[in-house]
């Protein structure tokens, strides 16, 4: 032993000390039945509010009980000023199914959920996490258990110091309370429609079916309420008429033919074109909206049109009043090379692609200001199918441009130059190619044209 573990301590001491132990192991027994008691689910309420925003963010609080109790509602005050100035121009809540609803999980559940809570260590967090930007939704998410009370908001908090984990509590929160179903209309909604009584042969089945598919809803849920005897005759409201501005009244069953193809839901354009919704609203409308939408950036949509009879390669009817700028008459594999189409899906776009060559489409089509479906083309993939497949690099514009004017990515514009595309014009900004290299990060390009001088005659 040691010289202070030998030495005697005083008799009074010892005593004091050991009082000390016991009165400390005492208060962390207490502090433990403390903790039992606050965890008891008449004492537990997690809740999670999500504002609007600019754009159609969904907006709603759902309420979790410890006994398993959930309560979601839409009906909500502003959580800011500035909330409250985006309802007064956001043209719906973003949720499907609004208003107040009640369901029920599992208790383990809410024990799984409050178990991340800790984790995270939600009550050491900083109570707002605000990043300084706009239009952007506010999330809140708030803890009582037994008279202990927390709010932590999030205002594009990541951005702002806010750990990763309080993003993905406020998902966890969603994913165990099932608000999806409500929000979105994913295929929970229908237990729960049924659940609640839902009268699926009525004008509601009819305009949720519809509102499903024109929103997020999963295909299987609108699928479900035809199945179940959504009527698809009833006039709904659709797009606003370009006159006045009133919603234009459309069968339900053309307003879903409608949003399938944007979708890219093929079950849903097959099951409405077997039961003659396609004959109804007319082929030569549905390839103009094939068209528009790029095919749904679904391969198998474009199987399915041309076995029904949709012309896959139609050109898009001229807008009267379009800008000069905007190109028109464009197909559908036209809009799908576009930078932005597929939600940044690569893969969907190649093939995609493919299946629309296969039936036949022109790979060099020329819209009304000329340019064809490489000009504009960010997808390596997909530049390098359509070139081995026909597509001529040295079309140009009705302006004279070159197609590598439609990018600026380092790795695009080389292959077209390869292709035989001509670096002589400028962007619109005014700079030409050469120009651009130095001002972007396109050393391929830059050397490349050091080295083929006589690409300039081209």
């Amino acid at each position: 032993m040691n010289a202070i573990q030998n030495k005697e301590v005083p008799y009074g001491w010892s005593s004091a000390l050991m009082l000390a132990i016991a009165l400390c192991a005492m208060l962390s027994t207490a502090a433990h039945a403390f903790d039992a008691q606050q965890s008891e689910p008449a004492n537990t309420t997690i809740s999670l509010t999500r504002s609007a925003c600019f754009g159609d963010c969904p907006n709603y609080t759902v309420v979790i009980h410890g006994d398993g109790q959930v309560r979601f509602t839409t009906d909500i005050s502003p959580v800011s000023d500035v909330d409250a100035i985006h309802r007064q121009f956001a043209q719906s809540k973003g949720v499907l199914v609004p208003g107040t609803h009640q369901d029920r999980v599992l208790p383990q559940s809410v024990a799984d959920l409050l178990a991340q809570f800790q984790r995270i260590g939600f009550w050491g967090l900083q109570d707002r996490y605000e990043a300084r930007v706009t239009d952007n939704p506010t999330q809140i998410i708030t803890l009582e258990i037994g008279g202990r009370h927390k709010k932590v908001v999030d205002y594009v908090g990541t951005e702002a110091g806010m750990p990763q984990s309080v993003r993905d509590l406020e998902d966890s929160i969603d994913r165990v309370a099932g608000t999806a179903r409500w929000v979105d209309g994913t295929t929970a909604l229908i237990p729960w429609l049924v659940d609640q009584k839902f009268d699926f042969h009525s004008m509601q089945a009819t305009e949720l079916a519809v509102a499903g598919e024109r929103g997020a809803a999963d295909q299987a849920t609108v699928l479900a309420l035809i199945d179940r005897g959504a009527p698809l005759n009833l006039p709904v409201a659709g797009d606003p008429s370009p006159i006045d501005g009133t919603p234009n009244l459309e069968p339900g069953g053309i307003l879903m033919m409608q949003a399938a193809i944007f979708r890219g839901h093929v079950e849903l354009f097959r099951r409405l074109a077997k039961v003659g919704w396609l004959a109804r609203w007319g082929k030569n409308n549905a390839a103009e909206s094939f068209a528009m939408n790029a095919a749904g950036c679904s391969p198998e949509l474009v199987d399915a049109a041309a076995a029904a009879g949709v012309d896959i390669d139609a050109a898009q009817r001229p807008i009267a009043k379009a800008a000069a700028w905007e190109g028109q008459s464009r197909t559908a594999l036209s809009e799908l090379a576009a930078t932005y189409r597929c939600n940044g899906n690569e893969d969907a776009q190649l093939q995609t692609a493919k299946r629309l060559l296969a039936h036949g489409a022109n790979p060099n089509h020329r819209d009304s200001l000329g340019r064809t479906a490489l000009y504009g083309v960010e997808n390596l993939q997909l530049l390098n199918f359509l070139l081995a497949r026909g597509a001529d690099a040295t079309i140009k514009s009705n302006d004279g441009k070159s197609v590598i004017f439609g990018s600026w990515a380092d790795t695009i514009v080389l292959r077209l130059l390869q292709a035989g595309a001509s670096p002589v014009g400028h962007y619109d900004d005014g700079k030409t190619l050469a120009q651009q290299t130095v001002s972007r990060d396109m050393p391929q390009v830059a050397k490349w044209l050091a080295d083929h001088p006589e690409s300039y005659h081209r």
